[in-house]
């Protein structure tokens, strides 16, 4: 494989701002706190709606396709209040986070502002960024009580993102591992970067979708460092 130089490096010089997804993004997990997440959620669903685990694994499943994410099915058809939600579903523990050097040198090289888009809780997404010692770095956080329960990759989230954030999109990077998400963002005119680890949903399959990426990374804070600025 050829070597990365200065002159064929990724150009994102153009770029004022930086728009970061959290869960699988700025963090990963391994398949068994992954599948205890899955398991938390599986089993406020059942609870919610009183339902035995496969047909609420199914319901499950059918929100997070068909609305984006399990939360926003279950407000939209059960009322579901998001904190009591989040507050039963994410366990900052289990990840197990430390303060990230090489994650942090990587965002401070960034020209600009730089914030966190999450279909998640903002708490929770500030309570990620304190433990990876990152919190100081970013100007917003862009979550689902911003977004209204309309997450990504809705128009209406993109909108909230970019109103939010004073954003202009023909200079701005999105880093997700959803391409659905990035199809979205590239709809919109930004740059997108696919982290993509075989974990979150870097396995969802998307029709061309080599249309919707600009780049591809496994080492998140290895191509901020490598990238033109």
């Amino acid at each position: 494989m050829n070597a990365v130089t200065p002159d064929s490096a990724p150009d994102f010089r153009h770029l004022r701002h930086w728009v970061f997804d959290l869960d699988h993004t700025l963090y990963t997990t391994d398949a068994e706190t992954q599948k205890a997440l899955e398991e938390r959620i599986c089993r406020y669903v059942q609870a919610t709606l009183d339902l035995p685990r496969d047909p609420a694994w199914d319901v499950q499943k059918r929100y997070l396709m068909e609305h984006g994410s399990t939360l926003a099915g279950l407000v939209r058809h059960h009322g579901v209040d998001p904190d009591h939600y989040h507050d039963a579903i994410n366990d900052i523990s289990e990840l197990n986070l430390i303060r990230d050097s090489s994650l942090r040198e990587a965002l401070e090289r960034l020209p600009g502002k730089r914030f966190v888009f999450t279909n998640n809780c903002g708490r929770f997404a500030a309570d990620v960024l304190t433990r990876l010692g990152v919190d100081d770095l970013f100007d917003g956080i862009v979550d689902a009580r911003v977004l209204q329960i309309t997450p990504k990759p809705s128009p209406a989230a993109f909108d909230a993102l970019i109103s939010r954030g004073d954003i202009d999109p023909g200079a701005a990077a999105m880093f997700d591992d959803s391409v659905r998400n990035l199809a979205a963002a590239k709809s919109r005119g930004m740059k997108t970067v696919w982290f993509n680890t075989g974990g979150g949903f870097s396995s969802w399959k998307v029709d061309d979708a080599h249309l919707h990426i600009d780049h591809e990374t496994d080492d998140l804070s290895g191509f901020l460092q490598r990238i033109r600025i």
